[in-house]
């Protein structure tokens, strides 16, 4: 199993917009052979020493993929390629971690 933890930093005044495109891309992506989990998530405030300094623009997808192959072909897939030409101009900043199980 992958984990795939992807962060954007939406460009300011565009929260809104990135927002309403992903709501309307995650049922699409769940549905997809091989789709875990598919999360956005928006950094809260909590009691934790370590924790980073929140940024109210940044925006961590979760996701989890059965295999690669799996992984391989959501990028391939027509509403991927749709939706990431809608969010192209709303994020500023993308970067991806791919991970597996330590043990």
């Amino acid at each position: 199993m992958l984990h795939i933890l992807v962060t954007m930093m939406i460009k300011e005044g565009r929260m809104q917009e990135f927002l309403a495109v992903c709501e309307e891309l995650r049922p699409q992506v769940l549905q997809e052979k091989g789709c875990l989990a598919y999360d956005y998530t928006r950094e809260v405030p909590s009691p934790l020493g370590i924790q980073e300094p929140l940024e109210p623009n940044r925006i961590t997808l979760i996701e989890r993929w059965e295999s690669l192959d799996a992984l391989k072909a959501h990028m391939e897939a027509p509403h991927m390629k749709k939706a990431a030409a809608r969010l192209k101009d709303l994020r500023a900043s993308v970067t991806a971690r791919v991970l597996e199980s330590a043990f």
